[in-house]
């Protein structure tokens, strides 16, 4: 009777271990999620991007982006040739079809996306972490990222104008 009461209390007093050992596991693998995004996000980037306007009607593009030095720039290829580069406080818009320029000043209320780009995640963004997914808020915009391979992610949010967007991002030796 005495070893009985032995053996139940030590599974007690190691239901407190294990549960601490949950969240320190948790932890790490939330950790490991998002340093994957992150080092895949710093490195060049290929993306097919598609934006759901209604159930009917959808479109898309496709390019790359590429980091020079404190500068991102994004080519679109399709479906209009276009150049981005963005630096700290502006953002440059080159429509490569009709020779235009455009610069605007990138405030912080930008979109979530360039914010995204520029930052990376951090822990303390994150919500419903998973091994694989994650939802940031950016600017009262939330994002939803999930990891495909250890080579892609997609990022899929509502843009300005309450349209669905799903980026696919694959890290490419550009």
């Amino acid at each position: 009777m005495d070893q009985e009461k032995f053996s139940y209390q030590k599974e007690i007093n190691l239901k407190p271990f294990y549960f601490i050992l949950l969240l320190v596991t948790f932890n790490i693998c939330s950790e490991e999620v998002l340093k994957s995004f992150n080092t895949m996000l710093q490195g060049n980037l290929s993306f097919k991007q598609e934006i759901e306007n209604n159930i009917n009607d959808k479109s898309y593009s496709e390019g790359y982006i590429q980091r020079k030095g404190g500068v991102i720039e994004i080519n679109i290829k399709e479906p209009f040739k276009e150049k981005y580069l963005i630096s700290n406080k502006e953002l440059t818009v080159y429509d490569l079809e009709f020779d235009q320029t455009q610069i605007i000043t990138i405030t912080k209320n930008e979109a979530p996306l360039i914010n995204l780009l520029k930052s990376g995640a951090v822990l303390e963004q994150a919500q419903e972490l998973t091994d694989k997914s994650f939802i940031i808020a950016i600017n009262d915009e939330l994002l939803y990222i999930e990891l495909i391979s250890d080579k892609s992610f997609y990022v899929s949010y509502k843009d300005n104008m309450n349209y669905k967007n799903k980026v696919t991002f694959t890290t490419t030796n550009l």
